[in-house]
């Protein structure tokens, strides 16, 4: 798979991912060969570029719910971008409240965890896409926390709003991503204040929720490189949600200018700085998203590559593993395996998506004695589940010996 940009499409290549229109239809399905008219039609679209697959190369598995997911953040993009033109040009955003009630009633109440994916970003829907990304990855970590659905609506119209003025910021700033300087954050963050007058919290004209109003306020003080000075004693939950799922997207968000981080190299970072990031709103992003999901390949702190097996719902660190090398199952889990050998980054493909490898973990499976070996940690598991705490609270080795 690889990404090409507009202007080097070329007729016989075939897409990789699924193209929607504003209003969520299909346009041109996975495995769709593009001729000239169709070439057309995308440029006319707007893209930037699409993602192709090699001549030879089959299409990748993909789930109904991960198509939906894309599906969605095309659709969710559109209806954004209508409601922030509206306020832009003093006109009533008729749809802002509607929308944030479909993003909460979609990805706030799931009962199972969903692979986080994002389209490639540009400058122009940047904000847009940034936005409906945040408002999703809020959505699902304030239903990790047993928040009620009228807190999940004010998060996430805040989540719509406190990036709006990005739309106003130079293009030549637009361009660096994150490498700007002090000066053009500066500016950044003048133009995100004046955006914020457009929305008259005096009079509320839009009848935003008072605590998105806040938020949107918290979050803009902050501003996105926030230091540990930061004070966030008196900031809302809803901020604190809002400044763990911004930093998430942008941080695994793919765009021309720089190489998206994986979900794991993200999450680590994010509980690495419990000064900036509120651990338990990381632990429920952690328990929202698939880091470490059955048949992600994933390489190894000792130079070799494997194959999760099994993931582990305590701690996404530490799934079983099957080393491609040795084909030998390892317990990341045993602190004795722990020693030797860690889980140094997941493999992705060109769009992000994490790396799977279908026929090997079926080929696995077929293997009787690898079997067996997992049901044995799996019993011991439930057995002795005070054996297998978080990693930061495992004290002695864990032998599976019973």
């Amino acid at each position: 798979m690889q990404f090409v940009e507009s202007q080097e499409i070329k007729p016989g290549m075939r897409l990789a991912k699924p193209v929607y229109n504003r209003n969520g239809v299909l346009l041109f399905d996975r495995n769709t060969k593009l001729t000239r008219p169709n070439i057309v039609n995308l440029t006319n679209f707007g893209l930037i570029g699409i993602y192709i697959l090699e001549p030879a190369e089959p299409l990748p598995p993909i789930t109904a719910e991960e198509i939906e997911f894309e599906r969605l953040q095309t659709l969710f993009m559109f209806r954004l971008r209508d409601s922030l033109v509206n306020i832009s040009k003093g006109k009533m955003p008729t749809d802002l409240s509607s929308l944030a009630k479909d993003v909460v009633d979609y990805f706030g109440d799931l009962d199972h965890k969903v692979k986080f994916t994002q389209n490639i970003r540009s400058n122009t829907d940047f904000v847009y896409k940034h936005s409906v990304g945040v408002a999703i990855i809020s959505s699902m970590i304030g239903h990790a926390m047993g928040l009620r659905e009228n807190t999940l609506l004010s998060i996430v119209t805040a989540a719509f709003l406190y990036d709006f003025g990005y739309l106003y910021v130079p293009a030549n700033i637009m361009q660096k991503g994150e490498d700007i300087s002090e000066i053009e954050n500066s500016t950044i963050a003048k133009y995100r204040e004046k955006a914020f007058t457009l929305l008259h919290a005096d009079t509320n004209p839009y009848s935003i929720p008072p605590d998105s109003l806040a938020m949107v306020t918290q979050m803009i003080k902050a501003g996105h490189s926030a230091s540990e000075d930061t004070d966030r004693s008196k900031w809302l939950t809803g901020t604190n949600i809002l400044f763990v799922a911004d930093k998430f997207d942008r941080m695994t968000a793919m765009s021309l200018s720089r190489k998206p981080d994986s979900d794991i190299t993200a999450i680590r970072y994010l509980m690495d700085h419990p000064q900036l990031y509120a651990e338990n709103v990381v632990k429920a992003l952690a328990n929202s998203i698939h880091i470490m999901p059955v048949g992600c390949c994933v390489d190894l702190t000792n130079g070799d590559k494997g194959l999760v097996l099994h993931e582990n719902d305590k701690d996404f660190n530490y799934p079983v593993v099957l080393s491609f090398t040795l084909n030998q199952v390892y317990d990341l889990s045993d602190p004795d395996v722990q020693k030797e050998i860690q889980i140094a980054d997941t493999m992705r493909t060109m769009d992000n998506r994490i790396k799977t490898d279908e026929a090997t973990l079926k080929q696995f499976t077929s293997d009787d004695n690898s079997n067996k070996m997992i049901r044995q940690v799996e019993a011991f598991k439930k057995r002795h589940p005070d054996k297998f705490p978080p990693a930061s609270q495992k004290t002695s080795s864990t032998i599976l010996t019973d």
